[in-house]
């Protein structure tokens, strides 16, 4: 029976079901547009480097997450699929994440055919090795674009330095080494454990009939006969509290120095159950701190010491990341500081609030972008596995003294600092 929920504020709707097979449909009826965006998602990602099927440990091969996206979404394999994608005027893409691997398809014409597209693109793969084999030089390419790229690079770096054992030590592309290893058996393998009905989901969004897309669905989905099956038991390795490398200096052909400042905090300080709600007052306070209209940034830049500086915050398992980034003149000083203020830092209720209205506006914003709706459905699905139709609410209720708790966490007890220079 299809479920309809309305989000708070924004007083739009999503017609949600579970299907018999156990895929989830979430639809989303846009009638202000005349585009539409599909996806058809797995709950499998970059994330999972080991688990137990059965009595049988499976090491997962760092990079097979998204050597697989390729090999799925592999629409140079397909001529016919590529050919009435492009006569239809849709874009076909696929993502892959630590948690998740997305197929999607943006378009304008015959919805119907387009939902039918990109089931055929995740429902009839033919992975063998010849192609695997072909596909390692093009992965070889984007593992090598993402070594150039300072900012993707240094990312990485840092994950790897402050994890002993996490999934993040690993970056979701892999490595030439590790890509090398993997085989059209590996592949198929995950794709038979993890590209499961009850591991998989779809969302529509854009302008369409909510009876007639479910129709659509559940008429495709009839024809294939998929069964449920029993998810594999993710094998998750103990992390320490202590990060795996301080410091670090990187050489790289850079005009000036970049140095990220990150604090790897346990979850458990916060004593808070939210991960969403923790991320969005840590990121308030960091933007409070941190952002070019800050009293710190405006300090910096005027003392010379950097062009620019932005924050990031990540919970991975167990542990708050945060992120300062910065674009230097004076790397060395640059650090010498942020070691000192990161201990100081400032929050008041006015500048609090400010923020807090602007996180609101940013949430009723996103519902006017058809792909905005989509990836944040995905995110929560992937993230907390149910949809949030309070945020707004929740958002509302934000309270400073919270925010003043969570703030007096933000120590520097257990950082890492990576500086690249030429």
């Amino acid at each position: 029976m299809m479920k309809k929920n309305t989000f708070a504020k924004v007083d739009s709707s999503l017609y949600s079901e579970t299907l018999d097979n156990g895929i989830e449909v979430y639809l989303y009826p846009k009638n202000d547009t005349k585009n539409f965006y599909i996806s058809i998602s797995v709950k499998y990602g970059a994330k999972i480097n080991q688990y137990k099927k059965g009595n049988k440990i499976v090491d997962v091969i760092p990079g097979s997450a998204h050597f697989l996206e390729h090999k799925v979404m592999a629409l140079s394999e397909n001529a016919e699929i590529s050919k009435r994608i492009n006569e239809l005027g849709s874009i076909a893409n696929a993502w892959t994440s630590y948690e998740c691997t997305n197929y999607n398809i943006f378009g304008s014409i015959n919805i119907k055919e387009n939902l039918k597209l990109v089931f055929d693109i995740f429902y009839n793969t033919n992975i063998n090795e010849k192609s695997v084999e072909e596909e390692k030089g093009i992965i070889g390419e984007e593992i090598d674009m993402n070594q150039d790229d300072i900012n993707t690079y240094l990312y990485y770096r840092m994950f790897d330095n402050l994890f002993n054992n996490s999934y993040v030590k690993n970056t979701i592309v892999g490595t030439r080494e590790s890509i090398s290893k993997i085989t059209a058996k590996s592949l198929n393998e995950i794709y038979d454990d993890y590209y499961i009905p009850n591991n998989t989901f779809i969302i529509v969004c854009g302008d369409f009939n909510v009876e007639d897309i479910m129709n659509e669905i559940k008429e495709y989905m009839s024809k294939l006969n998929l069964k449920q099956k029993e998810l594999p038991e993710k094998i998750v390795k103990k992390e320490s509290d202590i990060v795996s490398n301080s410091f670090e200096i990187i050489h790289k052909d850079l005009e000036s120095e970049r140095v990220k400042f990150a604090l790897k905090i346990p979850k458990k300080n916060f004593n808070f159950k939210n991960d969403t709600f923790l991320k969005y007052y840590i990121n308030i306070i960091l933007s409070c701190n941190f952002s070019s209209t800050a009293q710190l940034y405006e300090k910096y830049k005027n003392a010379g010491i950097i062009y620019s500086m932005s924050t990031t915050t990540s919970v991975i398992d167990d542990y708050v990341v945060v992120f300062i980034s910065a674009n230097c003149k004076d790397g060395d000083t640059f650090i010498e500081n942020i070691k000192k203020d990161i201990k100081k830092l400032k929050l008041s209720e006015i500048d609090f609030e400010r923020k807090k209205k602007m996180f609101i506006k940013s949430y009723i914003i996103d519902f006017d972008n058809i792909e905005d709706i989509e990836y944040n459905i995905c995110d929560m699905l992937v993230r907390d596995n149910k949809i949030n139709y309070n945020e707004y609410t929740e958002i509302l209720n934000m309270s400073y003294d919270q925010a003043k708790k969570i703030q007096e966490e933000i120590k520097p007890i257990n950082t890492s600092i990576i500086k690249a220079i030429k």
